[in-house]
């Protein structure tokens, strides 16, 4: 098997895919606090699964439709492959808040290389995209901190709504600033130090659920 691809890239000029991206963009440099300006995050748009596995660098699931790797760059199904190429109905509300989603990850990324942990990461972009709100909010939180350095699509049933409680509980500015400690973590056991000396809470489900 060949590990040598013939990959063609064009400029796209799609504006809707543009405005999407130039929406978000300002909404999370202010969410964030971060005024990005040099290397600006891009976008490569693909219309198979195919050329998406291809890109990604492993055979994906059928309900993933966006990745965000590297320091800058996204990888996103076209609206016109989206329903085609994935378990997903298209609308432009969902896609915007997919280009929003994995573009936050990207702003976590500077906060944490690794970027771990991957329930926090994933808490931010689901929370920062709106998606919540297309969720069924769970009852109690019982499996989010199993997802540290690995991940699956369950990853996404609690974590935004973690996310949505710290800002409930001590405002957007303080858990923002919390990221800012990310570069002194290199496990998960300092990452566990570091949150609870933040915010003054054990992270545990009984201490989480009680917010």
């Amino acid at each position: 098997m060949s590990n040598i691809y013939n990959i063609n890239t064009i400029k796209s000029d799609n504006k809707k895919i543009q405005d999407f991206y130039d929406r978000a963009m300002k909404e999370l440099i202010q969410f964030y606090g971060i005024n990005w300006i040099d290397n600006t995050p891009v976008i490569y748009v693909v219309g198979s699964r195919k050329d998406f596995n291809i890109m990604a660098g492993y055979d994906t699931e059928d309900w993933e439709v966006g990745k965000a790797y590297d320091d800058n760059k996204l990888l996103l199904f076209s609206p016109d492959s989206y329903e085609k190429e994935s378990t997903h109905k298209y609308s432009d509300n969902e896609y915007y808040s997919l280009i929003k989603h994995e573009l936050s990850h990207l702003f976590f990324n500077i906060f944490s290389t690794s970027g771990e942990p991957a329930w926090l990461n994933e808490g931010f972009a689901i929370y920062t995209s709106g998606q919540s709100s297309k969720k069924e909010r769970p009852k109690e939180y019982r499996n989010f901190l199993k997802y540290y350095s690995t991940e699956d699509k369950y990853v996404y049933s609690e974590s935004g709504f973690v996310v949505e409680g710290l800002i409930k509980k001590y405002g957007k500015d303080r858990v923002v600033g919390f990221l800012k400690r990310l570069c002194d973590v290199n496990s998960e056991d300092s990452f566990k130090k570091e949150f609870e000396e933040y915010f003054g809470i054990e992270l545990g489900y009984g201490s989480i659920n009680g917010l």
